[in-house]
């Protein structure tokens, strides 16, 4: 594995991406494309269907070639036949590997950043330049291990189940031929951790997810208004946030009902809402906004008492929190988002009990949120913004001695 070269460009291969972009791995891979072309003579970033030439910061170049990812129903089916993993099958089609693998050839890149464990395998094919000839990374995103055990207990799908499970032999099988041929880019430390746990010293570091910053915070909100209005905000075709939102309906909204009352509003934004969120939606009386524009979020946050995010387990919750503090607005989180616990300023809560919830909303109706504490939560985002995050990236690489292969 070769040492970071500023003076070479970059290959970005990311097959999930799309645009616009609405989830969480797609943002962090567009916005740090952006942000790492500062730094270098270019970025190539290969996304689904279009690659797209980063300069100085902007778009140069933009050139389609015909692929779609495959259907998810498709990809579990192919994860149970080819003994596989869910992503490999769902990203990796044969017209991505065949737009990646001549890119892969060209010797002028001196660093390939795959988004995702399962990219990796296109450095590891045949026609590739071996790993070990240059700075080859991986954005990990979460810790998989996790998410696919999490997957495999909480989903009721037989076949989901199988693709969960397998997934999870599959990463295994991959650490333990190729934990020393990767640097792996980690967004938290407690991710880290959880891959050191079943591969410890595999080549890593934690480099913090940015968020976009607004120009200001939204409006303080006065003392003693009585309105209480929830806001979830996340891709809604994604389990995940299924999982989180049905979670809330079972275990606070009873509380908060029976508490709050008529003053208490609930809603939902985000991208391609799946058809049990908008059910869930319909049952239990919250205000759907699909498909929002930044302008329209906005509004709704300027809006908004607590940000939501009761998560039953913990992957992918720091974009959102971060997204809500971005706008100076507090979070009422459970306890499986604890490991963000240094983004929680006050009146930001992470806690199980629907019952500190019901303190903590009151506190706001009584007190507000005035302009400084509002400032003190932005300020938290600030420091997240994706330009401070390829800085510290760039930084890290720079510092990084890598081991010999």
């Amino acid at each position: 594995m070769n040492a970071f070269d500023p003076s070479a460009p970059v290959l970005y291969l990311a097959p999930h991406l799309r645009y616009p972009t609405r989830n969480g791995a797609d943002i962090l891979v567009d916005r740090t494309a952006h942000a790492l072309s500062d730094h270098v003579p270019y970025v190539d970033l290969v996304g689904e269907c279009e690659v797209r030439r980063y300069v100085r910061g902007t778009v140069q170049q933009r050139r389609p070639f015909g692929n779609a990812m495959r259907h998810k129903q498709t990809a579990a089916m192919r994860t149970l036949l080819q003994r596989s993993h869910f992503y490999l099958e769902k990203f990796l089609t044969p017209a991505y590997r065949a737009e990646a693998l001549p890119l892969l050839s060209d010797p002028a890149y001196g660093t390939v950043m795959c988004s995702y464990l399962t990219t990796a395998c296109l450095l590891l094919d045949r026609t590739a330049p071996p790993p070990a000839q240059r700075l080859a990374m991986i954005w990990t995103h979460n810790d998989e291990f996790r998410w696919f055990d999490n997957l495999r207990r909480a989903t009721r799908n037989p076949l989901g189940k199988l693709a969960a499970a397998f997934s999870e032999r599959w990463l295994h099988a991959f650490f333990r031929r190729h934990a020393q041929d990767f640097l792996f880019l980690h967004v938290t430390e407690e991710d880290q951790a959880g891959y050191a746990r079943h591969y410890p010293g595999h080549p890593s570091v934690v480099v913090p997810i940015g968020v976009e910053v607004p120009p200001e915070p939204v409006p303080p909100r006065p003392p003693g208004v009585q309105a209480v209005r929830l806001l979830f905000v996340g891709a809604l075709g994604v389990k995940m946030n299924l999982d989180a939102l049905v979670h809330f309906a079972r275990n606070y909204l009873p509380p908060l009902r029976e508490h709050f009352g008529a003053a208490l509003e609930v809603a939902v934004a985000g991208s391609t809402p799946s058809p049990a969120v908008r059910a869930l939606c319909r049952e239990q009386g919250w205000a759907l906004h699909p498909d929002v524009s930044d302008d329209d979020l906005r509004r709704l946050y300027e809006r908004t008492t607590f940000a939501l995010l009761p998560f039953p387990y913990a992957t992918g919750a720091k974009l959102k929190l971060l997204g809500a503090l971005a706008h100076g607005v507090p979070f009422l989180a459970t306890d499986a988002v604890k490991a963000q616990a240094d983004a929680g300023r006050y009146p930001s809560l992470i806690a199980s009990d629907p019952r500190a919830w019901i303190e903590r909303i009151e506190a706001v109706r009584r007190d507000g949120i005035p302009a400084a504490t509002r400032d003190a939560l932005y300020a938290v985002a600030r420091t997240h913004a994706w330009d401070a995050s390829v800085r510290h990236l760039v930084s890290t690489l720079q510092a990084h001695r890598p081991h010999a292969t």
